[in-house]
C-alpha cells in the first residue's frame, strides 16, 4: 500500500531529489539524508519502512552504517552505488542489505524494485501472524512470529528482514526441500542469476547466526543443484 516511508541516505543532492520525485509520484513520504550521522537519528525517528543506501557517503563507509542500521531495524535495505563489482553487491549483501542496483540507475527500475521490496515483506508479515502470537520452535531455536525475535539457545540474535523471512519459511516448510525458484518466487518475488546469487549469500549469512559450525550446517542445509532444506522438525507452539 502507498504512504510507506523511504530514507534515502545518499550526500548526492540530485539523486535524492530525483528519486523522491518518483516515489512521491507512487504515493509514498520520503526524507533524504546527506550523511551517516543523519541517518540513524532518522531510522529512530521517522521508523522508515525501506532504506536506499549509498556506499559512499562522507562521514561513514556505507557498509558500516549498513551494519549499525542492522541493529536498530529490519527495514529493507537497498543499496545504490556505482561501485558495480560482483564482489561489492556480495560485501552488501554480507553485511545486511537486500538489494543493490549500480549507478547511473533507471529511477523506474528503483521505484519497481522498491515496490517489490515493500509487497514481499507485508505479504510474509501477513502470512506469519495469521496465528497471533504464536512461535516456531526447533529444538534450540525459536522464532517469536508476533515481535519477530528469534532465540537461539535462550540467547536472542539480530536477523536482517529478509533473513527473519528465509528462517521462517524455511522453518514452516521444515523438512521439506525448497527450491532456489520456489524461495526466490516467496520471498523476494523474481527469479534471475543474479538473484540466485543474492539468496546464496542471504543463506550464507543466516548460517553463520544459527548454525554451531556455518562451514559444516546441520539445520539449514544444502541439497545439491535444487535448493535447501531446513532440516529439523519444526512446530508451532
Amino acid at each position: 500500500m502507498a504512504g510507506e516511508m523511504i530514507l534515502i541516505v545518499d550526500d548526492e543532492m540530485e539523486i535524492g531529489g530525483l528519486l523522491g520525485m518518483y516515489l512521491q509520484k507512487e504515493g509514498y513520504r520520503y526524507h533524504v539524508s546527506m550523511n551517516g550521522a543523519q541517518a540513524l537519528q532518522f531510522v529512530e525517528e521517522l521508523e522508515p519502512d525501506l532504506i536506499v543506501l549509498d556506499v559512499f557517503l562522507p562521514d561513514l563507509d556505507g557498509y558500516e552504517l549498513c551494519r549499525q542500521l542492522r541493529t536498530m531495524t529490519t527495514a529493507p535495505i537497498m543499496f545504490l552505488s556505482c561501485r558495480d563489482t560482483e564482489l561489492d553487491k556480495v560485501v552488501g549483501l554480507s553485511v545486511g542489505g537486500d538489494d543493490y542496483l549500480s549507478k547511473p540507475f533507471s529511477p523506474p527500475e528503483l521505484v519497481a524494485r522498491i515496490k517489490a521490496h515493500l509487497r514481499r515483506s507485508q505479504m510474509q508479515l501477513h502470512r506469519l501472524t495469521v496465528k497471533s502470537k504464536s512461535i516456531l520452535s526447533s529444538k534450540s531455536l525459536q522464532v517469536h512470529l508476533d515481535s519477530h525475535e528469534v532465540y537461539v539457545d535462550g540467547e536472542k540474535i539480530e536477523l536482517s528482514a529478509k533473513e527473519y523471512q528465509l528462517l521462517s519459511y524455511f522453518m514452516l516448510n521444515s523438512k521439506q526441500v525448497l527450491s532456489f525458484d520456489q524461495l526466490l518466487l516467496n520471498i523476494w518475488g523474481m527469479e534471475n542469476e543474479v538473484e540466485t546469487k543474492t539468496l546464496q549469500v542471504h543463506v550464507g549469512n543466516l548460517r553463520k547466526k544459527i548454525e554451531k559450525d556455518p562451514a559444516k550446517p546441520q539445520r539449514l542445509v544444502t541439497v545439491r543443484g535444487t535448493g535447501y532444506k531446513f532440516n529439523e522438525a519444526a512446530r508451532t507452539i
